[in-house]
């Protein structure tokens, strides 16, 4: 299996990554969704025993993304954080560090989970709440009645495959004629089952690379 997929979406190419992200060559783009940076942090302050380990992999995972594509702007599509509580000190510059490392245009558009940030200006992020470029539509939540091609998240997507008595839940992309669903970046997320409908394609992300599911 491949370890990135082109696919072709109103004439532009998008690369498949099996990090959960999408490159734009065209316009030096990458995106991504559902990052729930801190998230560590504030399952901690409520007792609940998880490493910071899953953060700085995340981190380590979205630079090498970064690095290994031609990365003008990083376009995020909501919930970079996963609470405004989630800011901690430890947080804040350990991502400050990041920017640094990374300094290409952070692009945000607000999401659910961002909603009362206030978020410090050593990450330089532009915020918006929504996003146009070219014929292309980003979003947080999937809108029902936009005329653009959309890319969204929110959903944080999932496919499960059964053999017997064994299960596998992987992420998903999810991709129409209108618009494509991204899976969350984080790996410390939840995810929901999909199951595809008529002229809908999957791109599961399998521990080996990504494979295209067609209904």
């Amino acid at each position: 299996m491949d370890k990135s997929l082109s696919l072709t979406i109103q004439d532009e190419e998008f690369i498949f990554d099996c990090r959960r992200t999408i490159y734009w060559p065209g316009k030096k783009v990458l995106i991504a969704t559902d990052l729930h940076w801190g998230k560590t942090t504030f399952l901690q302050k409520h007792g609940i025993a998880v490493s910071d380990k899953i953060f700085e992999e995340d981190l380590k995972r979205l630079a090498h993304t970064l690095n290994d594509h031609d990365v003008d702007t990083l376009l995020v599509l909501g919930d970079l954080i996963h609470h405004e509580k989630s800011l901690s000190r430890g947080v804040i510059e350990r991502v400050a560090h990041f920017r640094s490392e990374n300094p290409c245009e952070l692009i945000l558009i607000k999401g659910n989970h961002d909603r009362y940030a206030d978020f410090p200006d050593s990450w330089g992020i532009v915020e918006e709440k929504d996003f146009r470029l070219k014929d292309f539509y980003f979003t947080h939540e999937l809108k029902s009645k936009e005329k653009y091609f959309q890319f969204s998240g929110h959903v944080h997507p999932t496919m499960r495959f059964r053999d017997g008595h064994d299960t596998l839940r992987v992420p998903a992309f999810i991709l129409n004629e209108k618009s494509c669903l991204l899976p969350a970046f984080s790996h410390l997320t939840g995810g929901q089952d999909v199951k595809l409908k008529n002229n809908e394609k999957a791109v599961a992300v399998l521990p080996d690379g990504l494979i295209i599911f067609q209904k």
